[in-house]
């Protein structure tokens, strides 16, 4: 009898410190359930800048719809890091959400730089129909596969002018012997190198007091980053080159999208697209406005482009030499859909 009262109660107590121990653990669980789900959003342009402006709309609209669920703050200036080091973050995980542009993102897998081709669009809306469209959705696909970074969507077009201080650039032989800051992005590197001038890879952060030393002549990049990091006060020239159209790439590290819940991933992409269709018609008006303000400091000149197409022939050539029939490929449905969407 003593035997069976004694298993009793030791069993009694297993049962009382076990449900004791599934209380805490859902009370643990529960707690961690609440705890609001951290992103950091890294960006490399200064703060009243177009792009880092519609981040902080973008941080806002997210933590409002999903109730304090999601917490997204927005570092702007590269406080995160330069755009490559952010995008290698999303890879492992320790950073989950930046920007990129297509070039960038060619270091990670190659066939991304067709979509960053110099003199390849005419206009905004065609950058708009491709990556938008079937093949700028394949790639998105098959990057995250073999990469690890989910796109998320392609914000604005950054179309790139070109500021010096030594000449205005009215033709491609201008471009001789200039030394310009470019970002680490091979398509636009080569880009500068066929055109003449002498490219130098720099981080954006560093390039105010470099082009004030005169350690560079000038540097390339849209009128509204132009005027945001005031680059006006350290440069004479403006020249409205237009030769690369640049898309801001929204990423997400891959490691932290699985992670979500379906419902916060359907309200982060929601207000993705949504940051997009807002962003793009406000970037097009702005880069207008601001080369017309930029005309206050700086001396801005048109520049006749006929022949620069060709005359950049050379970094397409490249492209599909280093990467292979894939580049090839892509080059040649993405002209395809160009000229059936002029005629």
């Amino acid at each position: 009898m003593h035997k069976i009262i004694y298993v009793t109660a030791v069993v009694t107590l297993c049962a009382v410190f076990l449900g004791s121990c599934s209380k805490k653990d859902d009370g643990a669980a529960s707690r961690e359930d609440t705890r609001p789900i951290v992103i950091r959003i890294g960006n490399t342009t200064a703060q009243d800048q177009i792009l880092n402006v519609t981040f902080e709309e973008l941080a806002k609209a997210m933590n409002e719809r999903s109730g304090g669920r999601i917490q997204a703050t927005v570092y702007p200036s590269g406080q995160l890091g330069t755009l490559r080091t952010m995008t290698e973050a999303l890879q492992l995980g320790t950073l989950e959400m930046s920007t990129q542009s297509p070039g960038g993102l060619a270091s990670f897998w190659a066939p991304m730089g067709v979509l960053e081709l110099p003199y390849m669009y005419n206009n905004n809306q065609e950058v708009y129909a491709i990556l938008d469209g079937e093949i700028g959705q394949e790639l998105n696909e098959r990057f995250v596969e073999k990469t690890g970074v989910r796109i998320l969507a392609y914000w604005m077009n950054l179309v790139r002018d070109t500021t010096n201080n030594i000449r205005p650039i009215t033709r491609a032989e201008d471009f001789r012997g200039l030394k310009l800051r470019v970002p680490e992005t091979k398509t636009v590197v080569d880009t500068i190198r066929v055109l003449g001038g002498n490219p130098t890879p720099m981080a954006f952060g560093e390039l105010y007091t470099a082009l004030a030393q005169g350690t560079v002549d000038g540097q390339e990049n849209p009128p509204s980053i132009v005027y945001a990091s005031k680059l006006y006060e350290v440069q004479k020239y403006l020249s409205i080159t237009q030769h690369v159209y640049t898309p801001t790439v929204v990423t997400v590290s891959e490691i932290f999208w699985k992670k979500l819940p379906e419902d916060l991933k359907n309200i982060i992409m929601e207000e993705v697209i949504a940051a997009r269709d807002r962003s793009r018609p406000i970037s097009e008006r702005l880069d207008n406005e601001l080369t017309e303000e930029l005309k206050k400091y700086m001396a801005v000149n048109e520049v006749d482009t006929t022949g620069f197409r060709q005359i950049v022939q050379p970094v397409y050539d490249d492209l599909i030499k280093s990467v292979g029939q894939e580049a090839k490929d892509y080059i040649d449905r993405i002209e395809a859909a160009l000229q059936a969407k002029r005629r």
